[in-house]
């Protein structure tokens, strides 16, 4: 019994030094981010709450070895067949594809986000600017995508519906993406990317070509060379094989799911842009579209799955504010999208029928939109938020 009780407390002792040790070694190779993370929440006046917060945030994101815990993590969870990690912060639907969701049993209340959308429209409408909204798809799929008993629904499909019914009385005019998706011809399983609530790239361009149709269709707007543009046997298709964990996929690890291909698509024939940025620091991107509005870089780092987000391969991703010159169309539309991160690759390939476009983001633009539309010489305003982004933190403008 005595060797018994010493062996425990040798392996009580083992495991409790390992842990010092462990936690010793991460307080060393954390130091820097530490220092520099508690000096900014001090400067901004935090409290002594907020500056545990931020100490544990720092040590969580940067633990050694974290990223080998959560593949762990996740290869177990997957071992016991489980459709959601860490309290339902990620599910899992049936065909395998990850989700964001939450316990809700009405959709969430629109009012106020469709009458800023209605103010917008009207502080601009002396500028002969047309305003849309563009919804794009969920991930979720009506008709297609299905969740196991117990997982919940956050009735994004019927916020949008709503919201969208919210602009239509005030007539404020919609595109809804959502209503060509079943004659599109699109494999639904390959509609959106399976570790990462993004549409993919191939879905993007799809998305461009149906919005301009419309434009055609309903709205009198004749698209010169539209045939060209929107024919994908004019396009480089280059598809990189199991590279790209998505934002859902970084949270649940490598081995729950299997990482996603990413399909970068370009045009063959003669581009010509200049591409200026919030984020270039006032340097322009200039040549064929694949110089100046692909991120080269992000693409090179698919070694490194956890730390590359190839969505950002497409203009480097979110930015305040950026412009996109067609100088190969100068008598293309000039188009202003105020959008999430689904508007990127679609406003790129919308740029090929383009003069300009401009794109901004709530989130990050501080200066007023309705100026900036009202200065310049812009056909259409197009908002553009996917379903689950119908949040006070996208509509800033209008107030």
């Amino acid at each position: 019994m005595e060797r018994l009780i010493a062996k425990k407390r040798m392996t009580a002792a083992a495991f409790l030094l390992f842990l010092f040790i462990f936690a010793g070694f991460n307080l060393y190779t954390q130091r820097i981010y530490l220092r520099d993370n508690i000096a900014a929440a001090i400067e901004e006046g935090s409290t002594l709450s907020g500056l545990i917060t931020e100490i544990e945030d720092t040590v969580d994101e940067n633990i050694l070895g974290r990223y080998y815990f959560i593949d762990a993590y996740g290869f177990f969870q997957k071992l016991l067949d489980k459709k959601e990690e860490n309290n339902f912060e990620v599910v899992k639907d049936k065909q395998g594809k990850l989700h964001y969701t939450y316990f809700t049993e009405t959709a969430n209340d629109t009012s106020a986000f469709s009458k800023r959308v209605v103010n917008l429209r009207n502080a601009v409408s002396e500028s002969g600017s047309q305003v849309i909204y563009v919804m794009p798809l969920d991930k979720y799929i009506d008709g297609y995508t299905e969740y196991s008993i117990g997982i919940p629904y956050s009735m994004v499909n019927e916020t949008a519906d709503q919201f969208l019914e919210e602009l239509s009385d005030n007539g404020v005019n919609s595109i809804d993406l959502r209503d060509y998706i079943g004659d599109s011809g699109l494999d639904m399983s390959e509609v959106f990317y399976t570790t990462d609530h993004h549409w993919k790239i191939e879905t993007a361009y799809w998305a461009a070509n149906t919005f301009f149709s419309v434009l055609q269709s309903d709205y009198g707007e004749v698209i010169e060379n539209e045939e060209l543009y929107a024919d994908k046997d004019n396009y480089n298709i280059i598809t990189y094989k199991n590279c790209f964990l998505g934002s859902q996929g970084r949270k649940t690890g490598r081995y729950y799911t299997s990482p996603d291909d990413f399909t970068l698509i370009y045009p063959k024939f003669t581009t010509n842009y200049e591409l200026d940025s919030s984020i270039l620091d006032g340097m322009s991107l200039t040549g064929r579209f694949e110089e100046a509005l692909l991120a080269i870089p992000v693409l090179r780092e698919t070694a490194t799955p956890y730390d590359t987000d190839l969505y950002m391969a497409y203009m480097y991703g979110n930015q305040a504010y950026a412009h996109i010159e067609n100088r190969k169309n100068p008598d293309g539309l000039n188009i202003c999208f105020i959008k999430d991160s689904f508007a990127v690759p679609f406003a790129v390939f919308s740029s090929l029928r383009c003069n300009n476009v401009y794109l901004i983001d709530p989130r990050y633009y501080e200066d007023n939109m309705e100026d900036f539309i009202n200065k310049n010489d812009i056909d259409y305003v197009i908002i553009m938020f996917s379903p689950e982004n119908l949040a006070d933190d996208f509509f800033t403008f209008g107030k």
